[in-house]
């Protein structure tokens, strides 16, 4: 048998870890590995599948969307610096939210020069830079490496897939150059492959948090990115039962932590709460409230469980505690379940008082939604009720929308957990690559992405149809269509709102115009497509767009809304 090269080392690896899915967006450094599946396949050998896509932003937002949709590790190949540079606004998100990535570009150490070193002319004019790829992503990453010797592909491409899968999570980089897997490996694969445990709370602090939170008259968890899974959901609602804790689930939740519909379903903003409150436990909650410092509760206990709960590498968070507890937030709620077995005093009657808080939130947007059910443009609240009424059960939501995301998690309380999941990461351009590998991983969901207007244009949008075309991963985009960027145009309204922009309706940052009929563009990729101004229409169209989707086809459904400013502005106190 003849020596393996690096790519076969390489895919071994993967193979060790499990990898499933290998998304790409390549460039002439990758043949090897290319030779090497087709080896693979022609042999009946197992490999990862590797799929084929045509821009790095939807590449490095598959990989995201299908680490988070699986708890699996994502990896992506990309193209040399160039190829970095398009991906790293997913690689900073997936380090922000502590995505478990394994990212690799290519790149040359011999430029053609020598015998057996062919990899083509653009290396030397085009594709090499001072420092490589390694160095563009070094700060936003858990580790970054350039390769600079073929004895340590193995070990380095071993320990990034673990690094990677560590706590806290987070994308890992490594710049492999060409030569390396073409030529015989040096090292083979390891044979031993572990994946390091989840550090655990220390009991002592915990005991601590258990007595505060026993003894308080009332309690607050928030919740942010802590409960993944539905079992999760519930060991968190039987916490907050035995402290009759209202849960607020933060401005942006990853997921649906928290059965939206349960009598302790505190909402999203803990501001109306904290000056009330004398205990909060914050979850995996890097933002609990705004702004960090002047909504502090001043006489409350706060404590705080997060794998990373200073957020070591982020600039500045101004959120403090009085119990910085470091570990895994589930395993502390087991603990807290153990330390408090029974319902505290006062429980029940808490229960009773955010009961009605919960219903009469929930009533409201369900009523201002029925309100408007005529309106149109169509009323964002009116589109989410039926939404919320007619999508599937087995419906997962990617939402990248910016201002619609507020009434999309206040009026969708069907959401159930492990049923959606946040798209919203700093930057925009992610939230089709997202769904499309949620919808890899998930291949018995029906997935649904939410974007708006002004996120599509940022999305990679035809690429993500001809990848849906390509590989029959059927995907429903709902484009929340306001004819332009909302958000901009609020900042001003609200610095200059007697100025000349304001006066003369001359917002020049907002406008999308021509707005076009987006939904013609999934009909070109031989899917469905339909624009929707009438809000009777949207259970017809929902229903036409999704059996697209079952038969494996994109579906888009453009719909055009009417400003949500005015009645968003309630909810922040505006």
């Amino acid at each position: 048998m003849s020596q393996p090269n690096g790519a076969e080392v390489f895919l071994d690896i993967l193979t060790g870890y499990g990898v499933e899915a290998i998304f790409s967006s390549p460039g002439s450094e990758w043949p090897p590995l290319w030779e090497a599946l087709a080896r693979r396949q022609a042999a009946g050998q197992p490999a990862p599948t590797y799929y084929n896509i045509r821009h790095e932003d939807l590449a490095i937002g598959e990989a995201m969307g299908y680490a988070r949709a699986t708890g699996k590790l994502g990896v992506c190949l990309i193209h040399a610096t160039v190829g970095t540079l398009h991906a790293s606004m997913g690689i900073r998100a997936a380090y922000h939210e502590q995505i478990p990535l394994l990212v690799l570009a290519g790149e040359s150490v011999t430029f053609g020069e020598g015998p057996d070193a062919w990899v083509g002319a653009q290396w030397g004019r085009f594709l090499a830079d001072h420092g490589g790829p390694a160095r563009l992503v070094d700060s936003f990453t858990k580790s970054s490496f350039g390769l600079n010797t073929p004895a340590v592909l193995a070990g380095a491409v071993h320990r990034a897939c673990a690094l990677a899968m560590a706590a806290p999570q987070g994308p890992v980089f490594l710049s492999l150059p060409f030569e390396y897997l073409h030529q015989p490996a040096v090292l083979p694969a390891p044979t031993r492959y572990a994946t390091p445990s989840t550090p655990q709370p220390l009991r002592a602090p915990l005991a601590e948090a258990a007595d505060w939170l026993r003894s308080a008259t009332n309690p607050l968890i928030i919740v942010e990115n802590a409960a993944r899974t539905a079992e999760q959901a519930q060991q968190l609602v039987a916490l907050a039962e035995r402290l009759g804790a209202g849960v607020v689930e933060g401005q942006h939740p990853g997921y649906v932590n928290f059965p939206r519909d349960h009598d302790l379903h505190a909402g999203f903003y803990a501001q109306p709460w904290l000056g009330e409150v004398d205990a909060v436990l914050m979850l995996e909650s890097p933002g609990p409230w705004y702004p960090p410092t002047a909504m502090t509760p001043k006489t409350a206990r706060l404590i705080n469980v997060a794998q990373d709960p200073l957020r070591e590498r982020d600039p500045y968070t101004g959120f403090t505690a009085d119990l910085q507890i470091q570990g895994d937030a589930m395993a502390a709620v087991e603990v807290l379940l153990e330390l408090i077995p029974q319902a505290t005093g006062g429980a029940d009657a808490r229960r009773k008082v955010w009961a009605g808080r919960s219903t009469g939130r929930r009533a409201q947007w369900r009523e201002d939604a029925l309100q408007n059910a005529a309106a149109t443009p169509i009323d964002a609240r009116f589109l989410c009720h039926e939404l919320n009424a007619c999508l599937p059960d087995d419906a997962v939501i990617v939402d990248e929308t910016i201002l619609s995301h507020h009434t999309i998690i206040n009026v969708m309380d069907r959401l159930k957990p492990g049923h959606f999941i946040n798209a919203l990461s700093g930057g925009l351009g992610l939230g089709l690559g997202m769904g499309l590998g949620a919808a890899i991983g998930l291949k018995d969901k029906l997935l649904v992405t939410f974007v708006g207007d002004g996120t599509y244009n940022y999305n990679p949008g035809l690429a993500a149809l001809g990848f849906s075309q390509q590989y029959s991963v059927g995907m429903l985009t709902v484009i929340f269509n306001n004819g332009h960027y909302r958000s901009m145009q609020m900042g001003t309204e609200f610095l200059y709102p007697q100025g000349a922009a304001v006066t003369n309706r001359n917002h020049v940052s907002s406008p999308i115009a021509p707005n076009p009929d987006y939904g013609q563009l999934a009909v070109m990729f031989g899917g469905y497509g339909e624009k929707v101004e009438d809000p009777a229409q949207i259970r017809g169209a929902v229903e036409r767009a999704v059996a697209a989707v079952r038969d494996g086809k994109p579906a888009i459904l453009d719909v055009r809304i009417g400003d949500e400013i005015a009645f968003l502005a309630k909810v922040f106190g505006g």
